[in-house]
């Protein structure tokens, strides 16, 4: 890019982005480059990203899905090989797809299993590649190239590459980001799922080993199926308990089983249930070192908690996630937030342990003698002091006037105040400038 080869520079960092696709220099370096020229072709860079070229299907599960079908296939045309559609419906669904060409329609009765379903899908592909999408989804039309460049990218890994796509969701005109969604990975090299929902890829001796490595890419899914009309009509949340009480009971030493009943209890409005719920997912990971969602425990815990007002727990559950990882910015945040809360509290007992003080010169009567500067002006100056903290500073200018006009010696302590307040004053008004 500094060298003003635009185009190369371009090509360069969207490799980066594909393979991260959460760094945050991407926006200020690509608008930086729209000021570089596009220049010469650079034969060097374009070896350097050269990546072999792979063969993909993409799997799809579909029960009743005529809605959205299309528009799902429409976005793979041009991104994949082959299309294998493991078909449930009674409706529309497999006669609209049939009317694509590189559509193959498995019909398929079904066993209250998706890792069967997806299991038996496996069974017809025969590519290098599979590429798992929803029904209710569609690939966004500028990664249509991604899909193949970056299983290109990791083919010839000495273990499997399992990808983790960017699904963006659509909830009630806002935007959700989810980075966990395993959906292309290599095929015949043993790779399977495992679970009757929330299905997870792992080898034949399951999902907690070193047997499969794991990435995020720039491979983006839009997805509306999490919208709540959606999941009222479609009675997903009700489903996805039933199998998941029937998961508990196969294998009840998964951790993640019980973290996903968890959160669908979560959902379903029964917040005690899903806590005890979270908590014993905590304590089946504890064996499970390789378990990924232990973060997304104490989120969910976090979040539960300070709705409650509990900052006692809310702040324990932020310093076990940041004991876990460091840099978790939703433990930070959450955490800034339970301090100004006890800090909010703290300041409205401050505020009436002052008064207190002061309204005590009535009542009190002992041979000890109080310090009388506390009635007269160090409570108010106190006062003062609170509500500059807490950002009220024309409040805190009065006080501090008043015991100034009151007391004229205190000039060095509350003058001192009422110089800030107006520095702040002053700087406000620059920037606002």
């Amino acid at each position: 890019m500094h060298q003003g080869y635009g185009d190369a520079g371009n090509k360069a960092f969207q490799r980066a982005w594909l393979l991260d696709p959460e760094a945050t220099w991407v926006a200020p370096v690509l608008d930086a480059l729209k000021a570089v020229p596009p220049g010469d072709e650079r034969v060097d860079i374009e070896g350097l990203l050269h990546v072999r070229k792979v063969s993909i299907t993409a799997g799809i599960i579909s029960y009743n899905m005529e809605d959205t079908i299309q528009r799902c296939l429409d976005s793979l045309q041009g991104a994949v090989d082959h299309i294998v559609l493991i078909d449930c419906s009674t409706d529309r669904t497999a006669e609209l797809a049939s009317e694509y060409h590189n559509v193959t329609i498995i019909p398929y009765e079904w066993t209250n299993d998706f890792a069967a379903a997806r299991n038996t899908g496996l069974l017809h592909m025969h590519t290098d590649w599979v590429f798992w999408i929803d029904a209710d989804e569609y690939l966004v039309n500028e990664d249509r190239d991604a899909v193949r460049e970056v299983a290109g990218i990791y083919h010839d890994s000495v273990v499997p590459t399992i990808l983790c796509l960017w699904q963006i969701n659509l909830i009630q005109n806002n935007v959700k980001h989810n980075f966990s969604q395993t959906r292309l990975f290599p095929l015949g090299r043993g790779l399977r799922y495992w679970g009757r929902v929330h299905e997870q890829v792992g080898t034949e001796s399951g999902i907690y080993n070193n047997e499969a490595a794991r990435h995020k890419v720039k491979v983006r899914v839009f997805h509306d199926g999490y919208e709540p009309d959606v999941m009222a009509s479609k009675q997903k949340i009700d489903r996805n308990l039933n199998l998941l009480r029937t998961m508990i009971e196969e294998d009840a030493d998964n951790p993640a089983w019980w973290f996903y009943h968890g959160r669908e209890l979560l959902g379903a409005g029964k917040e005690t249930d899903a806590v005890e719920a979270l908590i014993e997912a905590e304590r089946r990971a504890i064996p499970h070192p390789l378990f990924g969602r232990l973060l997304d425990i104490y989120k969910y815990l976090m979040d539960i908690y300070y709705q409650r007002k509990d900052w006692e727990q809310t702040a324990a559950y932020c310093m076990k996630a940041l004991d876990y990882q460091s840099d978790f910015p939703d433990a930070h945040y959450m955490l800034a937030q339970v301090r100004m809360k006890q800090a909010d509290h703290l300041y409205r007992e401050a505020e009436t342990g002052f008064k207190k003080a002061k309204e005590s010169f009535h009542s009190f009567r002992s041979i000890v003698s109080p310090d009388h500067e506390i009635g007269e002006w160090k409570v108010d100056v106190a006062l003062g002091d609170i509500a500059h903290r807490a950002g009220k500073s024309s409040v805190s200018k009065t006080i501090y006037s008043n015991v100034l006009r009151q007391y004229p010696r205190l000039v060095n302590i509350v003058g001192q105040r009422l110089t800030t307040i107006e520095a702040e004053r002053q700087r406000l008004n620059d920037l606002s400038k």
